[in-house]
């Protein structure tokens, strides 16, 4: 248990206990006891992470490099970023976008720029995602770092392909979703 609390002043609610229930190599799993602003005691099941970064990398011609890979959750594969957590001790996110963009496409970007930071699901995690744009993509060997790395897939689409696959279902990562429109939206780098 820890009564430390992480809730932000000022806004009436108080973290008062944590009571722990899994620690794992990845994730903590905890219970949060709280004390609302009428003071009213609740619980919530949070799981701690210690977040990820992605990168929606782009080659000279305008098309998005993803990955096909399993995703034991979903018990299938999906079409996404490169993405990973931020697992290594002291490394800042744009190490560790650089690296993921390595381990999985063998792709080195001359130009990694941040983009914008999601949290991909608020209700019961904190992981936030640091989202980056590479450009001046140069290919080397991938580095794969795990077995589903190992057995991943590049694949690359046009804007119009991206939107193919997004209408007709397939596409259902939203980290992956989002870094693509909000890289139009924003005209970023001259989009």
């Amino acid at each position: 248990m820890s009564s430390e609390s992480t809730t932000p002043a000022g806004t009436g609610f108080e973290q008062v206990d944590e009571t722990v229930r899994y620690q794992g190599r990845m994730v903590r799993m905890s219970t949060l006891h709280f004390r609302g602003p009428d003071g009213e005691e609740f619980e919530r099941d949070f799981v701690h992470h210690p977040g990820a970064v992605a990168v929606l990398p782009i080659t000279d011609d305008g098309s998005y490099v993803l990955v096909r890979q399993y995703r034991t959750p979903l018990g299938r594969e999906t079409l996404e970023l490169p993405a990973g957590v931020r697992d290594k001790h002291g490394e800042d996110a744009a190490a560790a976008a650089a690296r993921e963009l390595a381990e999985e496409t063998g792709y080195v970007a001359a130009t990694l720029v941040p983009m914008v930071s999601v949290h991909t699901a608020p209700g019961f995690t904190n992981e936030e995602v640091s989202i980056f744009v590479g450009t001046g993509l140069r290919q080397e060997a991938p580095e794969a770092d795990g077995i589903e790395e190992q057995h991943m897939s590049v694949v690359e689409l046009s804007p119009a392909e991206f939107d193919e696959v997004v209408a007709s279902g397939e596409m259902t990562d939203a980290k992956t979703i989002l870094a693509v429109y909000q890289y139009r939206c924003e005209g970023f780098l001259g989009a």
